[in-house]
């Protein structure tokens, strides 16, 4: 199960149970952080930017998934490669993962995760416009 920036940052800042969340929801999950996660919170650090000394002190904790690229576009082909969840606070690439048919988990409140489970679109049919 992939982890990302937003989550770690949210466990940074709040506190959340991460770890207690996800074994609550999925037995035997094992988090990893993508090592594109790993090189935004680096730079995050570089920058003095707030938490993100915590967020990634956190990613330590957690074996590196290789994720070639930045953001959430590597992130999603990571997750779409291995068919893995994915921790995510942020909304827009909780919805582009579920889109590709992944299931998400996502803070529902300040102590819980929700799981979302993947939908893919429906395809247009082919053979013009009938």
């Amino acid at each position: 199960m992939l982890v990302d920036a937003n989550a770690l940052f949210l466990v940074a800042r709040t506190g959340f149970p991460l770890e207690r969340e996800v074994r609550g929801l999925v037995e035997g999950a094992q988090l990893a952080v993508p090592s594109s996660v790993v090189d935004e919170l680096d730079r995050l650090v570089a920058r003095r930017v707030l938490g993100a000394d915590l967020a990634r002190a956190l990613a330590r904790r957690f074996p590196t998934f290789p994720a070639p690229g930045v953001g959430d576009d590597a992130i999603l082909d990571a997750a779409a490669r291995d068919r893995s969840l994915v921790v995510t606070a942020d909304r827009v690439l909780a919805e582009r993962l579920r889109l590709r048919g992944l299931t998400v988990l996502v803070p529902r409140d300040r102590e819980r995760l929700e799981r979302r489970v993947g939908r893919r679109l429906p395809t247009p049919p082919r053979g013009g416009n009938r």
